[in-house]
């Protein structure tokens, strides 16, 4: 119900328009908003009341979303959608479809159990880390294409077959493919990236806080949340620093930043990996993003601070102390693992497999 989904679609569009061997036609849709644009807000409003505000209640819907026959009892509620992307398989006939929504795996089985000549190749791109919703992998598909290797363990110890996983990355903007992070603050000017997740208090208080940093500025990304954008507005915050809506150039800010501090969404986390942009995590949503938090804490680029808006203070500061040590040590674990060209890998990926479906 993110924008992750979407963005990594169209990052992956992107590089197979920029793939110098190819031109492939490529269609990148929406089902969900094209069925029923009316529902589909209401269902993504409720979605971002339920991570923002009643994180456990997500967590439960969550985790009854990856048990067996929960989405196969669906079936009626889905009848709608399932009938518009059969629609549009047959009106585009592609050659290869890749999906970065989990539902679509059931929706594709329900469809090839009905029509025979449905029959070109389908492959998950997971946009999840570590911790990931067996939607994802349950049905049928000629392939899943993971972000890094403790998702695709998760893949093997569920039982997908080795030749099934595909360890390519994260779709990530082509931007990134020759992306020069932002230096050490040798000026001894911090700035932060902050985006409020979780109620619109506590991020004020947490903008309180950080305001007491004398050397640091923040920019404040409030995205589709006017709510939240009217609130800090109206309190004046942040104190020094800048305060911006919904916006397209978050790799342009993530290169200008020194500290990314927000809720671990599946795109965010990737992008500040490719940006090399040391990530706090400040508010928790259950379910898939924890396994993006154990991502960060397992691989050492950033740190958990979601107790309180003093919590985040503190990490904040110890990432600054003596010299940046804890910063530099963040920055360089992310020189390890980023996968910059991630898009790249995975626009090749899948012109080899749509050209094979042609021969």
């Amino acid at each position: 119900m993110g924008e992750g989904h979407n963005t990594a679609a169209r990052n992956i569009e992107h590089a197979l328009a920029a793939h110098g061997r190819s031109s492939a036609e490529v269609l990148v849709v929406d089902p969900y908003t094209r069925t029923n644009p009316v529902v589909n807000r209401c269902i993504q409003r409720g979605y971002a009341t339920a991570i923002n505000n009643y994180p456990r209640l997500w967590k439960m819907v969550f985790a009854m979303l990856s048990q067996p026959k929960v989405i196969e009892g669906m079936a009626p509620l889905l009848a709608q959608l399932t009938n518009a992307v059969h629609s549009l398989v047959r009106e585009f006939q592609p050659d290869l479809i890749a999906s970065t929504y989990p539902i679509f795996g059931y929706i594709m089985q329900r469809i090839r159990s009905t029509d025979s000549r449905i029959r070109m190749p389908f492959y998950m791109v997971i946009t999840d880390s570590t911790m990931i919703n067996q939607t994802w992998y349950r049905y049928p598909c000629d392939g899943a294409i993971v972000a890094d290797d403790p998702t695709a363990d998760v893949l093997r110890r569920d039982g997908v077959e080795e030749e099934k996983i595909h360890t390519l990355g994260f779709p990530v903007g082509v931007q990134f493919d020759e992306f020069i992070p932002t230096p050490p603050p040798h000026d001894g000017q911090w700035r932060l990236l902050f985006f409020p997740g979780g109620p619109l208090p506590r991020a004020i208080e947490t903008l309180e806080h950080l305001a007491t940093i004398e050397n640091a500025s923040v920019t404040v990304i409030t995205g589709r949340r006017q709510d939240a954008h009217g609130a800090l507005s109206r309190a004046g915050l942040p104190r020094k620093g800048h305060l911006i809506g919904w916006t397209d150039k978050m790799p342009d800010l993530m290169g200008s930043h020194h500290l990314f501090i927000g809720k671990a969404g599946g795109a965010t986390v990737q992008e500040a990996i490719a940006a090399q942009l040391p990530f706090i995590v400040s508010h928790v949503v259950p379910g898939q993003e924890e396994g993006n938090i154990a991502l960060i804490q397992q691989t050492a680029i950033g740190a958990l601070a979601s107790n309180s808006p003093a919590d985040i203070l503190y990490i904040v500061k110890g990432a600054m102390a003596n010299e940046a040590a804890l910063w530099r040590t963040w920055r360089r674990n992310l020189l390890q693992i980023q996968k910059p060209s991630a898009s790249q890998a995975i626009a090749s990926f899948l012109l080899e497999r749509a050209k094979s479906n042609q021969t």
